[in-house]
Formats: structure tokens, sequence, C-alpha cells
């Protein structure tokens, strides 16, 4: 099975051309004094990723292609979450994971399941249940994340277009998206896979928080991504 479909962590996967902007944004006193230390102690790369300091850097760099989408998503989000009350970084971090697979077109948080569909377009909650036939139950496993993966962004990265879609053409709103994401992630959780990617317990505080999250990532695309309706 592979591990990598399932987008969980931003911080896991930082590139060495990451650490290397991390240090030149903080000099002297404040400079890691190796790639080592970041690397090796997690609360103190996490402190520094939430510097002020190196968001404002991130927002500011004319090409975000410098760093990689993990280090770009996880400040952009871990700041946004802050603002709005979410302090939980392991949910901070598994959104920005799966923000930054999408930008870099990648499935939404699944394995490739029967019949080469691994890029379900799921608009209706009645798509995904059809999309459920005949899958095997960890195939079952990686759709729940990957339609819950695609309402999240759908949600927090275009809800005008939504509204726009309810609006003209009376399909459903930003609530019945919320409602199918939350019941995919609750899903997900009781899976033995969940345990096995240590996601367990984030899918649960992610389907808990799903609109204050969702509302959270409205913000930082109005801000930050100017995405248009």
């Amino acid at each position: 099975m592979k591990t990598d479909f399932v987008h969980t962590s931003c911080i896991d996967r930082l590139a060495p051309r990451d650490f290397q902007f991390i240090e030149e944004i903080f000099p002297g006193d404040h400079r890691p004094e190796t790639l080592h230390a970041l690397l090796a102690d997690r609360e103190m790369l996490v402190a520094l990723l939430d510097h002020n300091t190196l968001f404002q850097a991130v927002i500011d760099l004319p090409m975000p292609l410098a760093i990689t989408p993990q280090l770009y998503f996880f400040v952009l989000v871990r700041k946004s979450f802050t603002r709005a009350g979410i302090e939980d970084v392991d949910l901070a971090d598994y959104v920005a994971a799966t923000l930054a697979g999408h930008a870099s077109g990648r499935s939404l948080g699944s394995a490739p399941v029967p019949g080469d569909r691994p890029d379900l377009d799921f608009t209706y909650h009645v798509d995904f249940i059809e999309s459920m036939t005949g899958l095997s139950d960890s195939e079952q496993f990686f759709l729940h994340v990957q339609c819950g993966n695609h309402f999240l962004v759908l949600t927090g990265l275009f809800p005008n277009f939504l509204d726009h879609r309810a609006e003209r053409r009376g399909a459903p709103g930003l609530n019945y998206y919320e409602n199918v994401a939350r019941t995919a992630f609750l899903i997900a959780a009781d899976h033995p896979l969940a345990c096995e990617f240590d996601l367990n317990g984030v899918y649960p505080r992610l389907a808990d928080s799903f609109r204050q999250t969702r509302q959270a990532l409205n913000h930082l695309a109005d801000d930050y991504l100017f995405l248009g309706s």
C-alpha cells in the first residue's frame, strides 16, 4: 500500500530548501545552530514555523516556488487557524498537507481505486455513494478520505463558487457539503487504516470543528490566495 497517497503532514515533508530558507530568515542569535537541530526537535521547528517573521517572509515571496508547497501552506494555514482560535497543530498540519497535495495536482488524499478513478469529482452525495460499489474495505477508507478532503478544499477555498451554483442551479449549499465532509471523516476515523496513518484522532477533531476550519480557510483564500469566485 502506498502511504504517500494520504497527505498526513507538511512538517514531516519539508525539504532542504525549506530549512535553508528558514535559516536565512533568522539571523544572528535567532538562527538555529544546525539543520539537524530543526529536524530533531519538532517543538522547536513548530515554534519557528509559527514565528511572525517567517510568516511575513513567506507571504512576501515574489516566487513561492523558492520553498515547497508544504512549507507555504503550513505557514499560511497555521496562521489563519490560530487567528480563528484553532490551536491544534496536528489539525493545521493535516489541512495544510491536503491543500499542498491539491496545489501539486495530486489526488486529494486517496489511493487509486478500481476503474482508474483516483481523482473523482464528487458533486453530490449520491455520486460518492455510487462510487463505493465494488470497492474493498480499504479502498472505501481511501474514498471516504478523498471525499472529505475534496469537500474541505471546495468549501474552504471556493465557497463563492458553491454559493453561485446553489443560487443559479438549485445545487446544495455549503451546509450540505459540510455535512458530507463531516460524515466522511467520521467514518474514516473508525477504520483501522486511520490508526496506521495516525489520523484516528485528527479526523474526529476535523469533523467536530469543520465549520470553524472551513471559515478559517475562507479567510486564508480571500487574504492570500486570491482565487476569485
